[in-house]
């Protein structure tokens, strides 16, 4: 173990009793195993997909206390990042603590509008969409301009509907939306000190004015989470350090700056054994921080963690500062017209045998059109922030050609399950020339429509995307996302 990982671990051991800081040791010199979280959009029995996939790719797993939905992966025969499952969208991989802030939150009532205010690379995004079953609506923000692609991508791979992807500041966020959201999740910036060995994030020096100046704007932070939580709402703060500096005195900061306008909810009883501390360092916090969760690395066998759900009480004094603004009309959407919009309905019942319409009004989705593209836009992005410029905002639905809608892989992919015709199984033997973004030619596709574009599934009943069934041809139409060379 390298000596500045030993030096950071020798700060906790007079808060650790001898047997436990042993296990840290431990623990923190072996990389945590990876995790697997089902998406609910696309897979309707998780725990009997969860059991299927076990036994298909040998993996030897154990259960995520806090997760009904997951289970970590302490061996496999096949890598869980190597599966048809995971690239195209049927689970999440992620360290198991990070599943943590997520399933803090009370059970989610469709309708609730949610704030992911530092959503990149998007899990907990995708996380907070199941929640809801994407019968609710998130706002997905990250303040760095460079981490929207890779955040975009994650939400379409899910198959995410209500959801707009945003790029500001989120210091302003409670200023410009005060008392708007259900939900506020701010999972902050950090100096990433989980106390393990990790391949991918090695353990580095922390310096004091590094975590001085990190624990000045996740205060700043958290402060505009709660100024735009409604009173009652719910805010969950996390980290995936274990600086109290951090996680603790940020706390103890917000009660002690709003103290009659926030509580911090007791953790539930599967986490209690992981009870943040109340002091470090000769610093005594607020006795409510206690109730914060501080998940070591051998709580769970995870990364270290840090989370706490904040109950808003009342409302905190804001500037009312407004958001930027542009006229909805500038998008160029413009709502397809009662009887156009019949005539996809109609479309996507004579091709797939899919109730389009009933699928709208219970997701809460308007179908607009700009030039020949057509889009699923979320109702309560236009009820609530529709003047708000966005980076990404719904699902393509599909394309005008001519007098017809030729519907897109994101709406197949996504809907799939739900199809009752043309759909085709693809031969093994035809997989590694499909996955490579290659057209499949010769061949009879037994009632699928020709000039449609049809679901493509493995053997398995996964969905490999989708292809447009020409003369003689199966057009590929995967996304760069799912195309690499085999």
């Amino acid at each position: 173990m390298a000596i500045d990982l030993l030096s950071a671990l020798a700060r906790y051991q007079p808060y650790l009793s001898p047997a436990d800081f042993k296990r840290l040791l431990n623990e923190s010199a072996e990389s945590a195993a990876t995790a697997v979280r089902v998406n609910h959009l696309k897979v309707a029995d998780a725990i009997s997909a969860l059991n299927q996939w076990q036994v298909r790719y040998g993996w030897e797993t154990q259960p995520v206390p806090f997760a009904p939905d997951a289970l970590q992966i302490r061996a496999a025969q096949t890598s869980p990042s190597q599966t048809h499952e995971h690239r195209f969208g049927y689970y999440y991989l992620q360290d198991a603590a990070s599943l943590l802030p997520v399933s803090l939150f009370s059970p989610e009532r469709q309708g609730h509008l949610m704030l992911d205010m530092a959503a990149s690379p998007g899990g907990k995004t995708t996380q907070m969409v199941d929640s809801m079953r994407d019968r609710g609506f998130v706002m997905a923000n990250d303040s760095s301009a460079s981490r929207l692609a890779a955040l975009r991508t994650v939400l379409q791979l899910w198959g995410a509907t209500n959801t707009v992807v945003t790029n500001y500041a989120g210091e302003k966020l409670g200023d410009w939306f005060p008392g708007v959201f259900d939900r506020v999740l701010l999972d902050a910036p950090c100096s990433m000190e989980s106390l393990r060995q990790s391949a991918s994030h090695p353990h580095r020096p922390i310096t004091s004015d590094e975590r001085a100046r990190l624990a000045s704007r996740q205060l700043a932070l958290l402060l505009s989470a709660v100024r735009a939580a409604k009173i009652g709402g719910e805010v969950v703060y996390s980290t995936c350090t274990l600086a109290p500096e951090e996680d603790e005195q940020v706390l103890d900061g917000l009660l002690k700056a709003c103290p009659d306008a926030v509580a911090i909810a007791p953790p539930p009883a599967e986490l209690v054994q992981a009870q943040g501390l109340i002091s470090f360092e000769g610093q005594n916090f607020d006795p409510q921080v206690a109730n914060s969760i501080r998940v070591w690395p051998f709580t769970f066998g995870t990364n270290g963690f840090f989370a706490a759900k904040i109950i808003k009480l009342k409302d905190l004094p804001s500037s009312e500062s407004q958001p930027p603004h542009r006229d909805f009309s500038a998008t160029g959407f413009v709502k397809m017209s009662p009887s156009r919009l019949a005539d996809v309905y109609q479309l996507a019942a004579e091709t797939y045998g899919f109730d389009f319409a009933r699928t709208c009004a219970d997701l809460g989705l308007d179908v607009f059109q700009r030039d020949t593209t057509l889009f699923l836009l979320p109702s309560m992005y236009l009820a609530h922030f529709s003047s708000l410029p966005y980076h990404a905002l719904g699902m393509p639905l599909g394309k005008l050609i001519k007098n017809t809608v030729e519907f897109s892989v994101d709406f197949v992919s996504r809907f799939h399950g739900a199809f009752t015709r043309n759909t085709w199984t693809l031969p093994e033997s035809l997989t590694g020339q499909w996955l490579s973004g290659a057209d499949i030619r010769s061949l009879e596709i037994p009632g699928a429509r020709p000039g449609t574009v049809i679901a493509i599934n493995d053997s398995n009943g996964v969905n490999l995307g989708a292809g447009k069934l020409n003369p003689g041809r199966l057009r590929n139409l995967l996304p760069n996302r799912n195309v690499r060379a085999w």
